[in-house]
């Protein structure tokens, strides 16, 4: 998708491309390194001049992955704004001038993003995923680790936390993609659906948990009564939502126990395993939605 002029699926490639050949190349210099020794000796070229080298493209890694990033959220603001696309002419000019392309530096980090998206473009808004997740931490302390390299030359990134903050930032462009290709009620409507999901699933777990010490008719018809309304829920928003949520690898784990309960026999015992199952993946993804 293209979100004004930033191509997601291109510019995500990119990066993903460079990981590999970052990690190709880190991984094949330190298992050879005698063989890369005597390579700068034939060629008459220092070996720490090839060290540097895959240093450099390790940093360039961590400028790509940031401005991914950045320029997500800027082209986010002008696609929705319109920049140069308005027809009228002073509110052109005033956007033009407040989110100027060489001064507009939107923070990109979790929380402010989330928060300056919800102020100023779409409210209630807020991120499915909780802040706390493992892939967002990381998402953030790159952040922290860019401005630290461009500010201060302190360079701390590890290439083995790239993987996870790539996937956060699909993450988050799937989210604002969203916005832009099927408008914000559409948008809020997904992040209900979520709650409401969430919700039924806490509500199976306690009743699953109050029948196993207490089997009798009554809590059984209840239980699959609410297990019910959850398949026949999850299977709309499922449905409604499946090129979204696909596109997500952070959330697959969720879409798959879903899919798992979805085709369950709820006169099976089964049903109660994959409820507990499902608690448990809900509470591992950290759905903000989920408490």
């Amino acid at each position: 998708m293209k979100i004004y002029d930033f191509d997601v699926e291109d510019e995500i490639q990119k990066n993903e491309i460079a990981l590999q050949n970052v990690e190709l190349i880190k991984n094949s210099f330190a298992d050879h390194t005698a063989e890369y020794r005597k390579f700068s000796r034939e060629v008459n070229v220092e070996f720490s001049a090839l060290s540097d080298c895959i240093d450099a493209y390790e940093r360039a890694l961590l400028i790509g992955v940031y401005t991914y990033a950045e320029q997500l959220v800027k082209n986010f603001y002008y696609e929705l704004l319109e920049k140069d696309r308005s027809e009228n002419l002073y509110a052109r000019n005033f956007i033009n001038k407040k989110l100027d392309i060489e001064k507009f530096s939107p923070n990109v980090s979790y929380i402010v993003l989330e928060k300056s998206i919800r102020d100023e473009l779409c409210d209630s808004f807020k991120f499915i995923i909780n802040k706390n997740r493992d892939e967002i931490s990381k998402y953030d302390d790159l952040i922290r680790n860019r401005h630290r390299y461009a500010h201060r030359g302190v360079f701390q990134s590890s290439v083995e936390q790239y993987r996870d903050v790539i996937n956060a930032e699909k993450y988050i462009s799937t989210e604002l993609s969203m916005i832009i290709a099927n408008g914000k009620e559409y948008r809020i409507e997904y992040q209900n659906g979520w709650t409401e999901i969430c919700s039924l699933i806490k509500e199976c777990y306690g009743l699953v948990g109050k029948y196993k010490s207490n089997k009798n008719k009554e809590l059984r018809d209840k239980l699959n009564s609410k297990i019910k309304t959850l398949r026949n829920a999850s299977r709309q928003f499922i449905k409604k939502y499946s090129q979204e949520i696909e596109k997500c690898v952070l959330l697959e784990n969720v879409r798959m126990q879903l899919i798992k309960l979805n085709n369950i026999d709820l006169r099976s015992k089964d049903s109660f395993l994959v409820i507990d199952d499902l608690n448990q993946i809900v509470y591992e993804s950290k759905l903000v939605t989920s408490k």
